[in-house]
C-alpha cells in the first residue's frame, strides 16, 4: 500500500505567534508539512530564491503585512511562480479587497476565525482543483453582482460549446482528470481548453474563470448549509 502524498506548504504572515501556530496546524495533518515561513512578501520571495529545493505547493498568505503586503505578494508570485497556488488567510473581510485578491491570482480565502475542518478542506480543494469557494466568498460575489459595477459580457460569445461545458465542470470543482473521463477526452485536451478559457476571459487562474462564470450568469452556486 502506497503512502499518502505529502504537500509542501508555505506561510507568509507578519505575526510570529500566529505563524508558528499555523505551522503547527499544518504539520498536524499527515499529508501536509510546512517548508517555508516568512514575515512578509519580500522575505518570502528571497527565501524561495535561496532554497528552491523546499518549494511549496501552496502558500498561505496574509493581506496586511509591512514592506510587501498581500496584494503585492500575490501579484509577484503569480508572475514569477504561476504554478504555486495561493490561499489568502486574513481577518480582513472587506468585499473589494478579498475579491481583488482572488482576481489577481489567489485561489481561495480563509477567514482567520475559520474552523479547522474547513481550513483543511480549503487547502485540499485548492490542491485538487485549483479553487475553493466557501459561503463567505459566495456571498461577496453575490454582493458585487448586486451592488458593484458589472463587466460587459464580451468574452461570452467567444467561448465554444465545449469550453462552456468544461467551464461548468470546473465550477463544480471537478479535476482535469475527472473532466477527461467524463467527456472521453485526454487530460491534455482539458488543460488546453482551460487555458483557452483563461486567456479569453483574461482571468489569472481557475479562481478567476469561476468568478467570471458566476458574475456572467453561466453558473449559479448556492450557499452551503452552515450546520
Amino acid at each position: 500500500m502506497s503512502e499518502a502524498k505529502m504537500y509542501n506548504i508555505g506561510i507568509v504572515d507578519d505575526e510570529q505567534l500566529f505563524r508558528s501556530a499555523l505551522s503547527m496546524m499544518v504539520n498536524h495533518h499527515e499529508q501536509l508539512q510546512t517548508v517555508i515561513e516568512a514575515e512578509h512578501g519580500k522575505d518570502l520571495l528571497e527565501k524561495l530564491t535561496k532554497d528552491p529545493t523546499s518549494f511549496p505547493d501552496l502558500i498561505l498568505c496574509d493581506i496586511e503585512m509591512p514592506i510587501m503586503n498581500g496584494v503585492e505578494t500575490v501579484k509577484a508570485l503569480n508572475q514569477t511562480y504561476p504554478e504555486v497556488k495561493i490561499v489568502v488567510l486574513s481577518s480582513h473581510y472587506e468585499t473589494a479587497l478579498i475579491l481583488k485578491m482572488l482576481e489577481i491570482g489567489a485561489s481561495a480565502f480563509i477567514p482567520k476565525n475559520e474552523k479547522p475542518d474547513e481550513f483543511y478542506n480549503t487547502i485540499f480543494n485548492v490542491i485538487k482543483s485549483g479553487f475553493h469557494y466557501n459561503n463567505h466568498v459566495v456571498q461577496l460575489i453575490r454582493e458585487k453582482m448586486l451592488f458593484g459595477t458589472k463587466k460587459p459580457n464580451t468574452a461570452l460569445v467567444e467561448l465554444s460549446s465545449r469550453e462552456k461545458e468544461i467551464l461548468l465542470l470546473i465550477c463544480e470543482q471537478t479535476t482535469s482528470k475527472e473532466i477527461a473521463e467524463k467527456l472521453f477526452i485526454s487530460v491534455r485536451t482539458v488543460e488546453g481548453h482551460r487555458n483557452n478559457i483563461i486567456n479569453k476571459t483574461q482571468a489569472k487562474n481557475t479562481a478567476g474563470i469561476i468568478i467570471y462564470a458566476i458574475e456572467n450568469g453561466l453558473y449559479k452556486i448556492k450557499l452551503k448549509p452552515s450546520f
